[in-house]
């Protein structure tokens, strides 16, 4: 089975992603972990590597690219990003969201940085990834009717998000 969990920055993505991984025994392919890594190798802070990617479509092809080869390679995976519900052919598209004020609290605790720099820093991001999937894909991360289930995990922590999960897979598990 593959499934794919999109989302916007601080929705719970890594999270939800590893309590999958664990209940199910899902690999995890992770576009984030793959950007992160590479603007470290560059010496580049998140905001620095995105606005590059901004410049350079060959960065996030190839992070694609990487993805769809990787999902078909084991027999159960999830690929985590925003983009893997639109590039990658999964039996379960998955898309967390919730308000950028709930998602600011989470990465300023995360990330160790103020409420109003981890607000600043993610608006910036959303943007520079709303101009680069409209410009190299033409896709509108505003639209979510590609989603087979979307979750505002306001409400829930990531074992919460993962029980509405699980009973999707269930049900899938079973047809």
């Amino acid at each position: 089975m593959i499934i794919t969990l999109g989302g916007q920055p601080g929705s719970g993505k890594t999270s939800v992603a590893k309590e999958i991984s664990s209940k199910y025994g899902f690999v995890i392919i992770s576009a984030g972990e793959q950007f992160r890594k590479l603007a470290q190798e560059k010496g580049m802070s998140l905001e620095e590597f995105g606005a590059l990617a901004e410049k350079d479509p060959s960065i996030d092809l190839a992070i694609d690219q990487r993805q769809k080869e990787l999902s078909v390679k084991y027999p159960d995976t999830l690929v985590e990003g925003r983009l893997a519900g639109r590039t990658i052919n999964a039996d379960l598209k998955i898309w967390l969201k919730t308000p950028l004020e709930i998602r600011s609290e989470r990465i300023a605790k995360r990330e160790n940085i103020s409420y109003d720099q981890a607000y600043d820093e993610t608006r910036v991001r959303e943007i520079c990834e709303l101009t680069r999937y409209r410009n190299y894909y033409e896709i509108d991360l505003t639209d979510l009717t590609h989603y087979d289930l979307i979750i505002d995990t306001k409400k829930w922590d990531a074992k919460g998000v993962t029980k509405i999960i699980a009973k999707a897979i269930e049900e899938l598990k079973s047809k």
